[in-house]
């Protein structure tokens, strides 16, 4: 059984980790380069890991996103591409977009 010094142990333990960790970042923040080839790095492995989840979902989806066809995911994916580029780089107007054309396009059941 957990008793309440284990409960406040563990608290503290991780709050200090935690912290240690966000003090660590501010200290070192003004010797950051932004633009090395470390940062440039990061944000390719990030991108390539979403748009892999992403494609996933997509093209091999569970649950009741499966039960949607496979083209209304596509043409809505295309929509939302096509919105974000044409539209001045909008996230929250192609995603809207894309999730009204692939809402219609399922319940015409296209």
């Amino acid at each position: 059984m957990i008793d309440n010094q284990t409960i406040v142990l563990a608290i503290i333990v991780s709050s200090i980790a935690t912290y240690l960790c966000r003090s660590m970042g501010v200290i070192f923040s003004s010797r950051l380069k932004i633009d090395s080839w470390i940062f440039d790095w990061i944000k390719c492995i990030s991108i390539g890991i979403i748009v892999a989840v992403i494609s996933k979902i997509i093209i091999f989806p569970e649950g009741v996103l499966e039960s949607t066809s496979q083209i209304s995911r596509f043409l809505a994916t295309i929509c939302l591409i096509i919105t974000y580029y044409f539209l001045g780089k909008n996230i929250l107007l192609s995603v809207s977009l894309g999730t009204a054309v692939f809402t219609i396009l399922n319940y015409y059941n296209i």
